[in-house]
């Protein structure tokens, strides 16, 4: 056989059996076909009852989606009733953001130690006077920041005076009290003694105008007790200088 006549047998030899499958294919299509009347309407009943079943089988499954929905939608109402008393009884939702805000700021404050124990715990103050402390989901902070108020020292423990300063500018220092106001409490932790000074410096400050480098003050937690002591009495005498010095010549 020649070369070019193998594409050729190569086609027919294709067409042969192709032309055998379609025979076959139609013969088997032509045998399930053929079905009698008896069995197509056997056919029909099956498939009608099978219908039928699925039918009531939808119908009961959306009984029971209908039952479900109205037992969520009533279950729905108890809770928004339970979460409204719930609310009212410790006072409202607001009350229970403005408390959540305050306790957080309140931790950031003492937990940074930034401005005065004084105003932290006048704040801490406010918190006590709400229920909402005694919540599970507050009660623990409530008492972790009770025990950091408590346990609150002065992030400048002791303080060595610079060229120019004074006391009340020492107070009004951020990291110090952070109020100028509270210079007569370093002068009663220092009015009989500093921790230490220079050679030839006073280790004592009898006047709060006169202060010198070097000198190592004490610096003490500002507690309600320091903020309500005389030593504020005492240190009017000393806000008018010249008052003062003439008080001095005339003794």
């Amino acid at each position: 056989m020649k070369f070019y006549k193998f594409p050729v047998f190569i086609l027919v030899f294709a067409l042969f059996f192709s032309v055998n499958y379609l025979f076959a294919q139609e013969e088997e299509t032509s045998e399930q076909e053929e079905m009698d009347e008896e069995q197509w309407e056997a056919q029909i009943l099956e498939l009608t009852a099978k219908k039928n079943d699925l039918t009531t089988k939808v119908a009961d499954l959306q009984k029971e989606i209908d039952g479900y929905t109205l037992q969520s939608n009533l279950k729905s109402e108890e809770l928004k009733k339970t979460e409204e008393a719930y609310w009212n009884e410790f006072g409202g939702k607001d009350a229970y953001n403005t408390f959540k805000k305050d306790l957080d700021y309140l931790e950031i404050q003492c937990r940074k130690k930034e401005g005065t124990q004084v105003d932290a715990m006048a704040k801490f103050d406010a918190l006590t006077k709400s229920e909402w402390r005694c919540h599970p989901e507050f009660f623990s902070r409530y008492k972790k920041l009770k025990e950091c108020l408590d346990g609150w020292q002065s992030s400048v423990p002791e303080y060595t005076i610079q060229p120019g300063e004074y006391l009340f500018v020492i107070a009004m220092k951020k990291e110090v009290y952070n109020n100028k106001h509270m210079w007569p409490v370093i002068w009663e932790a220092n009015e009989n003694g500093v921790l230490s000074a220079p050679r030839g410096i006073p280790k004592t400050i009898r006047n709060p105008h006169l202060v010198y480098p070097g000198q190592v003050l004490k610096i003490p937690k500002l507690t309600e007790s320091l903020k309500k002591s005389d030593v504020f009495e005492r240190a009017k005498g000393w806000l008018d200088w010249k008052k003062n010095r003439m008080r001095k010549k005339n003794k």
